[in-house]
């Protein structure tokens, strides 16, 4: 076990230090593109739905993007053959994958403290949940979509590749997996197609919590743990791992 703890932290370092030169550019891109969402949209919706503008924005923060920086970070090593360095080491993929995404996890932490910030202090949303529950809630959500970016990075060949089919994979979760609007609003064959991302639990989570409906909010922490398992075990049997 220390063996883990010690081959995450190295990889966590390197990757740390290679976000730093980024960290201005990352964190204008973490923050200012959900909330513009967030400001376009309370604008133009009644008030009655600017709760769930807060949480499709929240979620894009801390789902969407770690997919996508995830994904693009980890096409960089394959292109740069650094993924090759790592693939010759003992180290197990999953300590790289987290080695990869833990660091922009604080980011993406921290963003969505301030968009909510925001939608509390700007728009007058109401929001009561406890900030530790909270806290817990977004690093599950974020585990919960870890395993989508590493499988996008994997298939997606070189790295402008894997950027269009980040975003691609983006386009498609944001509007199938209804982080803007209540899953009700879709048909009812679309509904179940929605329930099968776990961005759709992320938002059912959030809005669970945000109006204290505990019992929803189990439900959603209880499928989002699932995703995070079936996410992480495909990372853990080096799936494109010795093959590259």
């Amino acid at each position: 076990m220390n063996g883990v703890f010690t081959q995450l932290r190295a990889c966590m370092t390197q990757f740390f230090k290679s976000a730093q030169r980024e960290l201005g550019l990352i964190l204008a891109f973490f923050l200012l593109f959900p909330l513009g969402f967030l400001f376009f949209l309370s604008i133009l919706v009644q008030p009655s739905f600017r709760p769930q503008i807060l949480v499709g924005s929240i979620m894009m923060e801390v789902a969407l993007i770690n997919i996508n920086v995830l994904a693009q970070s980890v096409a960089q090593d394959k292109q740069s053959h650094f993924f090759d360095l790592w693939v010759s080491f003992p180290v197990s993929p999953l300590v790289y994958v987290l080695g990869n995404a833990l660091p922009w996890l604080p980011v993406s932490l921290l963003t969505a403290g301030v968009t909510l910030a925001m939608g509390i202090y700007l728009f007058g949303i109401s929001v009561a949940v406890a900030p530790l529950l909270l806290l817990v809630a977004l690093v599950l959500i974020w585990s919960s979509t870890t395993g989508i970016g590493y499988l996008v990075a994997v298939y997606g060949g070189n790295p402008r590749q894997v950027n269009m089919l980040a975003q691609f994979v983006g386009i498609v979760m944001t509007f199938f997996a209804p982080i803007y609007y209540p899953v009700t609003a879709l048909p009812l064959a679309a509904q179940y197609v929605a329930y099968a991302w776990p961005l759709t639990w992320g938002a059912i989570l959030l809005k669970a919590l945000f109006a204290s409906n505990l019992t929803q909010a189990a439900i959603a922490i209880l499928v989002l743990s699932l995703y995070t398992a079936a996410g992480y075990a495909l990372i853990a049997l080096g799936l494109r791992w010795r093959a590259k």
